[in-house]
């Protein structure tokens, strides 16, 4: 008996695990029509077109058939046309309400429709035909998944399993179900039942490949799939499930014999061409790799598996942007393929479309839940973002089955470091170190964790061995100089600048840290001096101009310091750093308007920039601009960075400066209370509220404040000014 296998419901529900299609069919009673004589014969040959005419003209023979009309719901749904085959269906079961292979074929079609309710009603009307018959049970198990209650799935299947234990099938889907719920043991061996009844079947072999990539036995899956391809080498199921094993195989030259051979026997099939392309392109073989994607592509253009090894080619030679392209278009035409999504996220990754390559690294692995490599990456931009429940969670299940996973156990300890776990976060670090030495990410993680923890000689030890293993690593000596100086001994910091000077040929950037160290001790002269060293080597080096520019400025050298910046903006026009830095500088010589459109260009790059959202607000409020503009860019600055203090200040003072002096109060109020009353000019804002709304006392009280500190701000004349009015006049 043919049928819908649980195979893309388990898929759609729990994650699925493998590639696979649905298979429709059915066993209905010969008749001996000739329509239907010759209908039954086109399916045989896979004439599904010429199958549905036949079976047509048997309906329009007899309309009131059930059979004929299952039959040709049968065809149409091997063509893909769901809504005819729905109409035929549901008619069949009203001529005859008992026909229990119709019913369950509607309930399955109602599932894939997403139609849970009507789906039901037929499982509840095949009960009353036959609680114990397999179609009404396994309708059952359907259900359940969809439901996500993959444990009573479980049963249904079993109870069938009792009647037929010799289904095939029903041992294969046990086996997927069980693997989508990580219960590895016993899903292999239900798949290993599936194969001891038909060791020929596919699907069995590519699951139980899935168990072992998963918990880190790739050569067991290797070999089950290398088994299931000498017995079918034209499955394309097996196409990219073999590929994910290429980076870890040993035994390529028994793959390629296999599909050279096959070539050799039929030279136009391109499943032998394309595993090919494949195997070349995962084994860094771009040539012959490129050799078969061309001529997959030169007999279809639109071939979206020859997209696809183009997309990764282009990856592997940093062609991100045509990579992107490309894979674009595989995860459009084909949105249930994990690697399309995976190797997207990775171009998009080196483009820095960090948030376009989390999304889908992310379906990656709704896709194809068991591949870890998409769910390391995920983790990994999760752990940089701050997102680190979600990266713990990814980290934690990959460890589970792959506890020597080195690039899981530093995602790991990154994670458990922002949680000031210090000493679980070391703990992973020093693990990964052990598995993977000469790993740089668990070498400078564990350098931070070692920071954190004070432990500055140890930190100093690991950026040093980074350093040893690749002088280019110019954060590891950053990270040094910063330790020195941390320490107050900046002779220590210039000293293995200098050093390093001999073992790199990036001379430039080792001249841009000694003068980093130099501007943080305040020695300007010498700061200024091996900064302008390193422009001389390096003219494109913007960083460097940059800290020109942080020198200048804190010698109130503003003009010096804005020609300095400027020059970072030409290298890099969205330098935002130095697009603040010229804005301020501007405000620091009065110039608001000046400074409001480096403000302006800020949030043209960044719509939610704290500092320039609340400098621009400020300026429009304070010096004549339009209220209203500053008050809409202030509330937008607010809503997304609620807590913060200047902020709160900012959009208080404009509400003051439109006469709204209770929202001024309370915002003022929590801008304080945040400055723990340290901030004098929030403090003269917040009294000046008081005093507009009446409460002299109170404004009495906090314009005190505001004045007790010597630092200047804008308002303290206002301030003494208003503060003797109240003292004179209290009320």
């Amino acid at each position: 008996m043919k049928r819908l296998v649980l195979f893309g419901l388990i898929i759609v529900v729990l994650g699925g695990c493998i590639f696979a299609y649905y298979q429709y069919g059915g066993s209905p009673e010969v008749r001996r029509e000739r329509h239907l004589k010759k209908a039954r014969d086109y399916l045989r040959e896979s004439k599904f077109n010429e199958a549905i005419v036949e079976f047509r003209n048997a309906v329009k023979t007899n309309p009131r058939s059930a059979e004929a009309r299952f039959e040709l719901a049968m065809a149409l749904l091997k063509t893909g046309d769901l809504r005819s085959a729905h109409g035929e269906l549901v008619r069949a079961v009203d001529l005859k309400p008992d026909f229990i292979k119709a019913r369950y074929e509607l309930g399955s079609l109602e599932l894939i429709a997403k139609n849970l309710i009507r789906a039901k009603e037929q499982f509840e009307k095949l009960q009353t035909l036959d609680r114990d018959a397999f179609e009404t049970r396994y309708l059952a198990a359907k259900i359940a998944l969809v439901e996500k209650a993959p444990e009573k799935a479980l049963v249904q299947l079993k109870e069938i399993l009792r009647k037929t234990p010799n289904d095939t099938i029903i041992y294969l889907d046990l086996g997927i179900i069980q693997m989508a719920m990580r219960n590895f043991t016993a899903a292999e061996e239900s798949l290993r039942q599936a194969l001891e009844l038909n060791p020929k079947i596919a699907g069995a072999r590519v699951a139980l490949a899935q168990i072992y990539l998963a918990t880190g036995k790739a050569d067991k899956g290797e070999t089950e799939l290398i088994a299931a391809t000498q017995a079918d080498p034209e499955n394309e199921m097996l196409l990219h499930v073999l590929g994910l094993y290429y980076s870890v195989t040993r035994r390529f030259d028994e793959i390629e014999k296999l599909y050279l051979g096959l070539l050799q026997k039929k030279p136009k099939s391109l499943i032998a061409k394309k595993r090919l392309a494949e195997l070349y392109l995962s084994r860094g073989d771009l040539k012959n790799s490129l050799r078969f994607t061309s001529e997959i592509l030169t007999t279809n253009s639109g071939d979206i598996d020859g997209h696809f090894f183009r997309g990764r080619m282009n990856i592997i030679e940093n062609n991100n942007q045509k990579a992107i392209e490309d894979l674009t278009i595989v995860t459009r035409d084909r949105p249930q393929f994990a690697p399309g999504f995976f190797f997207l996220a990775l171009a998009q990754r080196s483009q820095n479309k960090i948030e376009d390559a989390k999304k889908n690294f992310a379906k990656a692995v709704e896709l194809y839940p068991l591949w870890i490599p998409p769910r390391v990456s995920l983790a990994e931009i999760q752990a940089a973002s701050g997102e680190v429940d979600s990266a713990l969670e990814h980290a934690q299940l990959v460890l589970k089955f792959q506890p020597k996973n080195d690039r899981m156990l530093v995602v790991y300890g990154a994670s458990l470091l922002r949680k000031k776990r210090i000493p679980q976060a070391v703990d992973a670090f020093q693990k990964a170190k052990q598995l993977n030495p000469g790993g740089f990410a668990a070498q400078m993680n564990l350098a931070v964790a070692y920071t954190m923890q004070k432990k500055y000689a140890e930190a100093i030890k690991e950026y040093k061995n980074v350093l040893d293993s690749n002088p280019e690593r110019f954060e590891a000596l950053n990270s040094i100089v910063r330790l020195y100086l941390l320490q107050n001994n900046s002779q220590a910091a210039i000293g293995i600048a200098e050093e390093h000077l001999k073992k790199t040929k990036n001379n430039a950037y080792v001249y841009q840290v000694m003068g980093q160290a130099k501007l943080a001790v305040r020695d300007y002269q010498e700061a200024s001096k091996y900064l302008n060293r390193a422009v001389e080597l390096n003219p494109n080096l913007a960083s460097a101009y940059f800290l020109l520019g942080s020198v200048y400025s804190a010698q109130q050298k503003n003009d010096l310091a804005i020609i300095e910046y400027e020059k970072t903006i030409a290298k890099n026009p969205n330098t935002i750093p130095a697009l603040i830095m010229i804005g301020m500088l501007y405000d620091r010589k009065q110039q608001p308007k000046k400074a409001n459109e480096y403000y302006q260009r800020v949030l043209d790059i960044n719509k939610t920039h704290i500092l320039a959202a609340n400098n621009l607000a400020y300026n429009y409020s304070q010096y004549g601009g339009n209220v209203d503009v500053a008050l809409g860019i202030a509330q937008k600055a607010r809503e997304a960075n609620p807590d913060n203090p200047s902020l709160a200040d900012t959009l208080g003072w404009i509400y003051y400066k439109k006469g709204s002096y209770l929202n001024a109060i309370a915002l003022l109020k929590e801008s304080n209370e945040k400055f723990n009353n340290g901030n004098s000019e929030v403090l003269y804002h917040l009294g000046m509220a008081y005093y507009k709304s009446g409460d002299r006392s109170s404004a009495a009280e906090t314009l005190s404040k505001a004045l007790a500190s010597d630092k200047a701000f804008v308002g303290r004349e206002e301030a003494k000014k208003i503060l003797d009015e109240v003292k004179s006049n209290p009320r």
